[in-house]
């Protein structure tokens, strides 16, 4: 565990606990992952069988990784060494999803809103406590800026002239 951190935060002192605790943010906590449903349905339909192979239960309303999920992928991988199943085609139209445009919006403000909340925790550390308002600490910059990214840079965003016919 020691040597992903090191690999992940090269200048961070790679101790247990930091270790674990990116490890946790990265995977297990539901703000910053989450399969979605259909993301657990396919997760379950491809490992359910190496889960119940190993007497396993998969959770199936769970939308992070769980324990026993990190147990079957390494499960599944070892039968995938031993010439056990086939690996699956990345490029396969069958293993992608399409994201609806209200999914993307909502990822774009996501990022937004960590951006801001980044910002006003900043602005708590920094601030006297006794002047230390909603309107001082909050900046909806950081929101506005990832909306004006999504919409002015997005795949699905065209650039159109601004004047009325």
């Amino acid at each position: 565990l020691i040597e992903v951190y090191k690999k992940l935060r090269p200048g961070d002192p790679p101790t247990g606990d930091n270790a674990e605790k990116l490890v946790e943010s990265l995977f297990f906590n539901f703000r910053r992952y989450d399969l979605g449903r259909v993301g657990r349905y396919k997760f379950n339909k491809k490992l359910g069988p190496v889960a119940d192979r190993m007497g396993l239960k998969l959770p199936e309303l769970e939308r992070t990784i769980t324990k026993e999920d990190i147990a079957v992928i390494v499960g599944h991988l070892i039968e995938l060494d031993n010439g056990l199943g086939t690996a699956d085609d990345i490029d396969h139209l069958g293993n992608r999803r399409i994201r609806a445009n209200g999914e993307l919006i909502q990822n774009a403000f996501r990022v937004g809103l960590l951006r801001m909340e980044r910002v006003v925790k900043e602005r708590m550390t920094i601030q006297e406590p006794d002047k230390a308002t909603p309107n001082v600490l909050v900046n909806i910059r950081p929101v506005v800026a990832a909306m004006k990214e999504f919409f002015g840079g997005s795949q699905l965003s065209q650039f159109m002239d601004q004047t009325n016919p």
